[in-house]
């Protein structure tokens, strides 16, 4: 029997911009840009596809988007309602498949393997996936399917924006690609690359079968199957920021990593899991940044335990530097679904965190918070979802 492609992938079109151009109809057909005003120090999150006809991408500093489309919609963005959205997203992949591997907030993989008897045209059923999604939403999403995640992958960039890709020979598909998109070449190699001829993935193949093989070969080859047991989506989650002005106070740089913690240790509790290492970042007015990161004691989502663990390693980034600071940032790592525990440890943490979740759930993020980020009230605005950082950011 003739295999079917069986790995979908789904990804929501422009994601942030989308939503604020559903939420505000009047911005469509306009260009809009998402992460800040142009004035402003930080990045672009996302660009509306009319906006990318200037130029601006996502990871492009807001200066320079302001000056690549000076008539642009600048807006900052509403991520409590950007969640809520990708919580629907998901939970909507999930009614068709067992098997969902979210990537990031508007992107996952979809195993459709298994279901021929149910659906016995695998195309159509990913034609439904991607009808139901878009009704359930309400926004654009483009969609691959292919027999590995590279293929789906791909064949979703080359139905954007809007369409469906079903890829029936891999191999030839991905043989026609350019260099650009293969993962695992970064520029350098593609200068030297194209410097050398090699345009294409075939080219690539022909002309050098062992890099091809490290970077084709092994997604072509090997990615065929989902894993057998649930792994979460990310072993890692992070917020930064990126302040208004540089920032000499340690007070303030303390209730900037707290509340960061807060949402972090938030997160964690929600998607009942626990982080086993955590992470420091600082960048200061020069642009130099340096981490520093160490494991817990345990693996755990507690905010009091994981802010001693901090607390420890910004005293040891504070050393590296006497300017000013840019930015700051805390990651957890080495993410874990279960743990083991010993008899004499102390819970008291957790059971803090997870009473903050409740009542943070019914009253609202900002309904109680740490003496030490409230500091952040005076110089950012207030929602019931939060402080409204200049440049926050979603994990992806």
């Amino acid at each position: 029997m003739k295999m079917r492609p069986f790995v979908f992938h789904v990804d929501i079109d422009a994601f942030f911009a989308a939503v604020e151009v559903m939420l505000r109809p009047e911005l469509r057909g306009l260009p809009v840009i998402v992460g800040g005003m142009p004035d402003e120090r930080g990045v672009v999150c996302t660009a509306s596809y009319e906006a990318r006809r200037y130029g601006v991408h996502s990871g492009m500093s807001l200066r320079m988007a302001g000056r690549k489309c000076p008539h642009g919609v600048f807006l900052r963005g509403r991520y409590p309602v950007y969640r809520d959205i990708s919580r629907r997203f998901m939970d909507c992949l999930r009614r068709f498949s067992p098997r969902v591997e979210p990537v990031s907030v508007d992107e996952a993989y979809v195993d459709l393997g298994g279901m021929d008897y149910l659906n016995p045209s695998v195309s159509d059923l990913a034609r439904r996936i991607k009808e139901q999604v878009e009704r359930t939403i309400d926004l654009k999403v483009s969609a691959g399917l292919a027999f590995t995640r590279m293929g789906a992958k791909l064949a979703t960039e080359a139905a954007k924006p809007g369409g469906l890709m079903v890829v029936a020979d891999e191999r030839e598909f991905v043989s026609r690609m350019s260099i650009e998109k293969v993962p695992g070449i970064g520029p350098q190699t593609q200068m030297i690359l194209l410097g050398l001829g090699v345009r294409r993935v075939s080219d690539l193949e022909r002309r050098y079968p062992g890099l091809w093989k490290r970077t084709v070969g092994v997604h072509l080859l090997g990615g065929r199957h989902f894993p057998a047991s649930r792994e979460p989506a990310s072993r890692s989650f992070s917020r930064e920021t990126t302040f208004p002005a540089d920032i000499s106070d340690q007070r303030m740089v303390l209730s900037h990593l707290s509340y960061l913690l807060q949402r972090l240790s938030a997160h964690l509790v929600r998607e009942e899991l626990f982080a086993g290492r955590i992470e420091v970042k600082a960048r200061f007015n020069d642009f130099s940044t340096f981490t520093a990161r160490s494991a817990l004691p345990f693996p755990t989502y507690s905010y009091p335990d994981m802010w001693k663990a901090v607390l420890m390693l910004w005293q040891r980034l504070r050393d590296r530097s006497d300017r000013p600071l840019r930015l700051v940032g805390v990651k957890v790592e080495d993410i874990s679904e279960a743990r083991d525990l010993l008899p004499f440890l102390d819970l008291r943490g957790e059971r803090i965190s997870a009473g903050l979740r409740r009542v943070r759930e019914r009253y609202g993020f900002t309904a109680i918070a740490t003496g030490r980020s409230m500091m952040l009230q005076a110089l950012y605005p207030v929602e019931r979802d939060g402080v409204v950082l200049k440049t926050a950011s979603l994990t992806k």
